[in-house]
């Protein structure tokens, strides 16, 4: 599934949604988003999720936010995501408690995958976790991967210890989106070197691809 069908997908949701990249930078912004937190599309865009949603800088985490994304922290332990309630800041400035489901989701090829977090004020009766479900069931249906619901455990090589500095550095740049020749210009190296670092950690993790690379090191905590 294309990245910009998810997007489009998103748009209309009954609730709240968002997709943000891996160092949780917002992408994607649809409008119950806009009309729960009061929040706009341009607002918000480009900037990082815990600024926004927490109000505070980079470095400065909520307790929901201490060890990471909701969604990263489950595939690290080999669990499904599940809905969390949460307090999120609004335009006004005041805080919301939500019901938050996260997921993570593939992107098209071997680019790194998104973060997608759905979320609405929390309801006496079951709607919004069944609203967040059926989505979940229609996205699957348009082909979309939903990694973090295959939290299967990683397997990688006894070599994932010996992931060099460079190569970790690398490999945080590819999960941020970061093309080879990008990567190599703010490193400083060719891009032979960069495409041998990928190599590298890609064997050290069992992963045939630069996404599984990713998916793996997520599940590991490298990243």
């Amino acid at each position: 599934m294309r990245l910009d069908a998810i997007f489009q997908f998103l748009a209309t949701a009954p609730f709240g949604a968002y997709v943000m990249s891996i160092d949780q930078t917002i992408v994607s912004w649809n409008q119950e988003a806009e009309r729960i937190l009061g929040f706009s599309r341009e607002q918000v865009i480009g900037r990082r999720c815990y600024e926004v949603v927490t109000g505070l800088a980079p470095g400065g985490f909520t307790p929901e936010c201490l060890l990471g994304c909701p969604s990263l922290r489950s595939m690290r332990g080999g669990e499904i995501p599940h809905a969390v309630t949460m307090l999120m800041l609004c335009a006004s400035g005041e805080r919301k408690a939500v019901s938050l489901t996260p997921m993570v989701i593939a992107a098209p090829g071997e680019d790194a995958p998104y973060l997608v977090h759905l979320f609405d004020e929390p309801a006496e009766d079951a709607g919004s976790d069944e609203a967040a479900d059926s989505l979940r069931s229609e996205l699957l249906e348009q082909g979309a991967d939903i990694l973090s619901d295959q939290p299967a455990v990683a397997s990688p090589s006894s070599e994932v210890g010996r992931l060099t500095r460079r190569e970790l550095e690398v490999l945080r740049l590819v999960a941020a989106g970061w093309g080879t020749q990008r990567i190599a210009d703010a490193l400083s190296i060719s891009p032979h070197t960069v495409r041998n670092h990928v190599r590298h950690f890609r064997g050290k993790l069992n992963a045939t691809t630069k996404l599984d690379a990713v998916v793996t090191a997520i599940r590991l905590g490298l990243l």
